[in-house]
């Protein structure tokens, strides 16, 4: 998939208590993968970290990230 608005692409997923997501911004040359073993409560972990590394690593302020609920 295609952000439009920064023209990087994405891709994520989950089966059996495993999470993946994948992003790749071509015009800046980098990557960011997360792979998660474990099934969390939260769906979207891979997501939100994925996105937080990313917007990171391009300068851009970057999702909060939030405290893991106990």
């Amino acid at each position: 998939m295609r952000d439009d608005t920064t023209g990087w692409f994405w891709h994520n997923g989950a089966t059996g208590g495993y999470g993946a997501f994948a992003m790749f911004a071509p015009e800046r040359d980098l990557a960011v993968v997360v792979l998660s073993n474990t099934s969390l409560s939260e769906a979207d972990f891979t997501d939100t970290l994925g996105s937080h590394i990313g917007q990171r690593l391009a300068g851009l302020p970057a999702v909060a990230l939030q405290p893991a609920a106990p």
